[in-house]
């Protein structure tokens, strides 16, 4: 799967997402290398059953998968170049606020929503792993460097 599939088969959807992890950091000024695009959400059914059948339309594997299950767990597909995690619910920050905060960059050729810087150093000290204690330095660098 690439990525301009997935983001035009979400837009084409009409999915309701915004770009999270490591790839949001794009948006605000800082790249670092990452395997995997991390998706978030809207967990209602709806929008879950709109996401499920753009993954499908992607090309993904989703057997066995339900919609109860991809609104209460992170799906993974781990068996393509580009990862990709679909997330229906974050550590530390609900899936409305991300969805008030959004701002609006082309990625792969789409208009699509990123996380807030704000709301991208929320989720990434909620997650605490190394690699986000990592970017954190980064991020907030940034944010102190956009409000000076």
């Amino acid at each position: 799967m690439n990525l301009e599939k997935i983001l035009k088969e979400f837009k084409q959807h009409k999915v309701k997402f915004v770009i999270i992890g490591a790839t949001a950091g794009v948006a605000h000024g800082y790249a670092r290398l990452t395997k995997d695009l991390d998706l978030f959400v809207e967990p209602v059914r709806k929008n879950v059953e709109k996401s499920l059948e753009a993954l499908c339309a992607c090309g993904y594997d989703l057997q066995g998968v339900t919609v109860d299950e991809a609104m209460q767990k992170k799906l993974l597909f781990r068996q393509y170049i580009l990862e990709l995690d679909i997330h229906p619910h974050v550590t530390g920050i609900s899936f409305k606020e991300v969805w008030d905060h959004r701002v609006e960059y082309r990625l792969a050729g789409q208009d699509v929503y990123f996380a807030s810087l704000d709301d991208l150093i929320v989720m990434k000290k909620a997650a605490g792993r190394e690699k986000d204690r990592e970017d954190l330095r980064h991020l907030e660098e940034i944010r102190r460097q956009k409000r000076s």
